[in-house]
């Protein structure tokens, strides 16, 4: 049972910044939008202000080198380095929906606690999964990121979009490639 959204909240929030904010699809985020981006995580995206743009910015594109790291080792190292630029204080804490875990200290700037869930989400998702559960999306012409918490862990495709797209192509492939010849008699 998971009783820790972190967990998913700093993964999904990672792969959302990662996604919206940099390779060849991103866009430099205004307020607006980054607020959208992050609001479906569980962030107090009100204490977000304009002076945390360009630290989301730059945060996001060391999200996306995560992403693309296939070696444990270099996970491992990777996300070891993320941690060592936060400060993690867990507390308890009841905001009128029960006891849960917090993992910045109380008051904290708006960046330094999503630099800290972000880093947390994919340092558990690593300790869970290892690498293999993340990583680019395997369409030839995307690379958007994903990471994978299902049970099955078989995503390999940033979205149902182009995993659709990538097994019509290798469809037509493949078709193609049996199709008799039009010179054969």
């Amino acid at each position: 049972m998971e009783v820790n959204g972190y967990r998913s909240d700093g993964v999904g929030a990672a792969v959302a910044m990662v996604n919206a904010w940099t390779g060849t699809h991103g866009s430099t985020p205004d307020l607006l939008s980054a607020r959208e981006v992050l609001r479906a995580f569980s962030f107090l995206v009100e204490d977000l202000d304009r002076d945390a743009l360009e630290p989301l910015l730059e945060w996001a594109g060391e999200l996306r080198a995560f992403f693309v790291i296939t070696d444990l080792e270099a996970a491992v190292e990777h996300v070891n380095g993320l941690l060592a630029r936060v400060e993690v204080r867990p507390r308890l804490v009841d905001h009128g929906r029960g006891l849960h875990l917090h993992h910045a200290p109380s008051g904290v700037p708006f960046v330094q606690r999503l630099r800290i869930n972000t880093a947390m989400g994919l340092a558990n998702l690593v300790a869970d999964y290892g690498v293999g559960r993340s990583g680019v999306c395997a369409a030839a012409d995307c690379d958007r990121v994903f990471a994978d918490t299902s049970r099955n862990g078989r995503k390999r495709y940033c979205s149902d979009a182009c995993a659709n797209r990538a097994n019509v192509a290798a469809h037509r492939a493949r078709r193609k490639a049996n199709a008799p010849s039009a010179g054969r008699a």
